[in-house]
C-alpha cells in the first residue's frame, strides 16, 4: 500500500512539474529561447535576445560612424550590397569613407 502511494505522489508531482514548464515554455518561445527538458530538469538553452539589432551595418549607423571619426557634413553617397559609402568634410577637404555591410560597420578605406 505504502509503494502505491509514493507512485501516486510521484505521478503527481511529474504531472504537476510538467504543467508548470508549459506557461514558461510559451513565453520562452515568444523570446527566440529553446527549452531543453532532461535529466536536469528543465533548462533555457540558446537565447539570442533581439536578433535584428547587430545584424549588419546600416546606412544610418554608418553615417553616425563617419559622423564620430570627424567628417562634417556626411552623406550618403553609395549603398552596395557589400559596402556603404560615405561623403562629407574634414579640415583639409574633401573625405571619403567606406565601411563593410558587416556587424561593427568596419572601414574599408578613408580618402
Amino acid at each position: 500500500m505504502f509503494r502505491k502511494l509514493a507512485k501516486t505522489l510521484c505521478v503527481v508531482a511529474a504531472l504537476g512539474a510538467a504543467g508548470s514548464a508549459i506557461p514558461t515554455a510559451a513565453s520562452a518561445a515568444s523570446y527566440g529561447a529553446t527549452i531543453s527538458i532532461g535529466s536536469g530538469g528543465v533548462e533555457l538553452v540558446g537565447h539570442r535576445g533581439h536578433p535584428r539589432r547587430h545584424a549588419g551595418c546600416s546606412p544610418r549607423r554608418a553615417l553616425d560612424k563617419a559622423r564620430h571619426f570627424g567628417l562634417r557634413h556626411a552623406r550618403i553617397r553609395n549603398v552596395g550590397h557589400r559596402a556603404i559609402t560615405v561623403v562629407g568634410r574634414k579640415h583639409h577637404g574633401r573625405a571619403v569613407i567606406r565601411f563593410a555591410r558587416v556587424r561593427g560597420c568596419p572601414v574599408i578605406s578613408y580618402r
